[in-house]
């Protein structure tokens, strides 16, 4: 017997692996390009480490903060109104107080106080490639449509990412990446090369997705379609519409558990998907398979999620196959997995 994981599953299978090859496939360009649009007291600080950074986190007349892959630093050091105005020039921000760097996959997120630029929290992204390489065995055979689900930071869309490397193997052009913040495959009209197969929508405004998911439908009649971070009822109500024109759905939900996705009564957002209503459950969902991403390496499989909601319906463990990659000491870069 498995021992279950509490609120989260049954647990009917453990698969442990040892450290599997995860390559760092972004360029040098793309790190230079980050390093010029940050203040230059910022920049010394992180230039030399700049492939180990996760996120940094600038506030005017406060410290700088920066999260490594094993480490969170902050950085005593006072950033000045100028420091910030620096930032003011990166690019066009979005209503949502979001952009990105074109040709990469770096996102910056904008806070704006009378006027002035007064927090910046800058996500540095990587193009992994390998990350769903442990479970190529579950994504071979998905037939329905997927959901990958985890609480905010815990790695959903870096997965996603080769999630859609391994399905464009054989569904190429007939994948379409709706790309909501563009935080998939990167800000601009050039796409990042990390997924080269797939047909790209880029949206950039979330408050657009509806929009831009219904005419996806309507013209182009895609196979598949990557929905990142489905975020209003709206949104589930386009993916629940494209699903019934036969289009299956790859997404990702802000969600630590099939149960917290099932209770979440106040913005209802999942409900179209889950085909749920007051009452409870009203029909499969729109995906077959589920993918829970708990930390780097670590992931719950819930491989027939109507099986599963009718569990947690139930108020019960729904049956979950739990995966566990053992991490080692850092990422390798293609670079140097070619020359050793």
């Amino acid at each position: 017997m498995h021992a279950d994981i509490p609120g989260i599953a049954r647990v009917t299978r453990r698969v442990t692996l040892p450290p599997q090859p995860v390559f760092d496939v972004s360029t040098a360009s793309e790190f230079d390009h980050l390093l010029r649009m940050l203040p230059g007291r910022v920049q010394v600080l992180v230039e030399s480490r700049i492939r180990e950074v996760e996120e940094i986190r600038m506030q005017a007349f406060g410290p700088v903060e920066v999260l490594y892959q094993h480490a969170h630093v902050i950085y005593p050091i006072e950033l000045t109104l100028d420091d910030m105005k620096v930032l003011d020039s990166v690019g066009q921000w979005r209503a949502d107080g979001r952009l990105g760097l074109e040709g990469t996959l770096h996102r910056f997120g904008r806070l704006d106080t009378m006027g002035h630029t007064s927090l910046v929290t800058v996500r540095v992204a990587k193009a992994f490639v390998g990350l769903a390489e442990p479970l190529r065995e579950w994504l071979s055979v998905a037939q329905d449509g997927l959901v990958i689900m985890g609480l905010p930071g815990s790695g959903k869309t870096a997965l996603l990412r080769d999630c859609i490397r391994i399905l464009g193997e054989r569904l190429a052009g007939r994948l379409f990446v709706n790309d909501s913040s563009n935080e998939i495959l990167g800000d601009g009209f050039q796409p990042h090369p990390i997924t080269d197969w797939v047909s790209r929508v880029p949206i950039g405004d979330p408050t657009l997705q509806f929009e831009k998911l219904n005419q996806t439908v309507k013209n182009f009649q895609p196979r598949w379609m990557v929905v990142d971070e489905v975020s209003s009822p709206g949104d589930a109500r386009a993916i629940a519409y494209a699903r019934s024109r036969g289009a299956r759905a790859v997404m990702t939900w802000h969600a630590g558990s099939l149960r917290s996705a099932y209770q979440e009564k106040d913005e209802r957002t999942l409900w179209p998907l889950i085909q749920r209503n007051e009452d409870g459950i009203t029909g499969p969902p729109v995906a077959s398979l589920g993918i829970l991403v708990r930390g780097r390496g670590e992931y719950v499989i819930f491989e027939n999620l109507e099986e599963c909601f009718d569990e947690v319906a139930h108020d019960r463990l729904p049956p979950g196959v739990q995966v566990s990659v053992a991490q080692g000491s850092r990422w390798g870069h293609r670079e140097q997995a070619l020359t050793g």
